[in-house]
């Protein structure tokens, strides 16, 4: 069975190892069957420094990394920030990326297993000035996009001023997060968007794919 959980319906292991492991960035990183990883592990690695690159974190910023997956890229910004966050629905993957951290002896990282549009808004409430430093904001999902209410609650917290979007699609749903993220609060009152609209401020296409029209697009949104 292809659409149900692996609770629903577990993966049996009938031969070789129960992992993949793949090296990225200087990291190593176990994948579980039912996880994402890139497939493409030289354009993985420019992809994820594109990613470094254009977000800007700094020493006393936390990051949020939304649809973190197996926590490559979180991981592999660790040591640019004071802490990373991430959210991730698929179970196997939070453990996989709690166990790459262990393996790189990461110890600024905390996965989270959930849907983004359950967790990010009641985690991200308690994300106050107290904290310290800035949030940026990484968010990686499937060509499904992202939920209006992970968009909601990263358009509403006045603390996050840059975020990374990572797109496969980005003329599919992901348009419909770049509206939302950046329209004025008064075009769409039904999805209390309350919060200071972003700006678009670069988009670097990173070819994931050689030999196919299809590549994964960087956009930066600012404000």
């Amino acid at each position: 069975m292809t659409r149900c959980t692996h609770q629903q319906s577990p993966y049996q292991l009938l031969w070789g190892q129960p992992y993949i492991h793949e090296e990225v960035l200087g990291y190593k990183f176990r994948i579980s069957a039912d996880a994402f990883f890139q497939v493409n592990t030289a354009a993985a690695e420019s992809l994820y420094q594109t990613v470094m690159d254009l977000s800007r974190a700094t020493a006393s910023d936390t990051l949020l990394d939304v649809c973190c997956g197996t926590g490559a890229i979180g991981i592999t910004m660790s040591s640019r920030v004071k802490e990373v966050i991430g959210v991730e629905i698929i179970e196997q993957a939070v453990e996989d990326a709690k166990h790459n951290a262990s393996l790189n002896g990461v110890t600024n990282c905390t996965f989270i297993a959930g849907k983004a549009e359950v967790v990010l808004p009641e985690l991200i409430t308690g994300f106050g000035a107290d904290r310290g430093g800035g949030i940026t904001a990484v968010v990686n999902p499937s060509r499904a996009g992202l939920h209006r209410r992970v968009i909601r609650a990263l358009r509403n917290h006045p603390s996050i001023r840059r975020l990374v979007y990572i797109s496969c699609k980005p003329d599919g749903e992901a348009m419909r997060n770049f509206k939302d993220l950046c329209c004025n609060s008064s075009e769409q009152p039904r999805r209390k968007l309350t919060g200071e609209p972003f700006v678009p401020t670069a988009a670097v296409p990173v070819d994931m794919f050689p030999h196919t029209p299809h590549c994964e697009l960087v956009v930066v949104f600012d404000r």
